[in-house]
């Protein structure tokens, strides 16, 4: 083999490797990004807070900004649409309600109320990743709803009325529907606190771990037509 011979070949093998490593690269920048197996987050991304300033101001649906109450602010889902926020990097959630419009600062996809942000223990870092999961939307179709059971959290039972409605108003600055029901049984007269309602037992759950950890109680999920 001469010296021609050989410095072809040379150049047809280098030539040879650079098509092999280019569609090798080709393949690493055309891999489409990672997405989570769990289909029960709706959306993922930062979630910011807002306080103080702007305590009592109107917020985009009408109601009074209340600093102290679960609540946040979407950029698109529907007012009364209940989630759950996930703090990804300590598994940490809390049920909030949309109340508000925004976050308006780009990469971020939900801003918390005080209370809610502090539950998420995030209030020094100012923002956090989290995970959304709708729990339930003023969108759902009432007549799909008609027949089936809904689920109900109760949240305590007392002997006197005075005690009931005071939980009652305490829960309903985070919750729409909180409803005082009284049963006569041979023990006496009892008045049970109870939330809701919701369309399955799992969101049930969350709410009823949101509420234990709230109010340090154990709490019931009962149901009704």
């Amino acid at each position: 083999m001469n010296l021609f011979t050989c410095h072809a070949l040379q150049r047809l093998c280098l030539v040879a490797c650079f098509v092999v490593m280019g569609g090798c690269f080709g393949r690493y920048h055309t891999t489409p990004p990672f997405e989570s197996e769990d289909s029960s987050h709706a959306e993922r991304g930062m979630a910011s807070w807002y306080g103080p300033s702007f305590h009592g101001k109107p917020s985009a649906s009408g109601e009074p900004y209340d600093m102290w109450a679960l609540t946040a602010a979407h950029q698109t889902l529907p007012f009364g649409t209940w989630v759950q926020v996930e703090k990804l990097s300590t598994g940490q959630s809390v049920t909030v309600r949309i109340n508000d419009r925004g976050p308006f600062i780009n990469g971020r996809i939900i801003d918390l109320s005080y209370a809610a942000a502090r539950e998420l223990t995030m209030i020094g870092e100012g923002t956090a990743e989290v995970a959304i999961t709708i729990l339930d939307s003023p969108n759902a179709s009432l007549s799909s709803q008609a027949g089936k059971q809904h689920f109900w959290v109760q949240a305590g039972a007392f002997a006197t009325l005075m005690e009931a409605m005071t939980l009652r108003e305490r829960l309903a600055h985070d919750y729409i529907s909180v409803r005082v029901q009284t049963v006569h049984l041979p023990s006496g007269e009892w008045h049970r606190v109870q939330v809701g309602s919701f369309p399955s037992r799992q969101r049930a759950q969350v709410i009823s771990r949101t509420l234990e950890n709230k109010l340090g109680v154990q709490t019931l999920i009962v149901t009704s037509n």
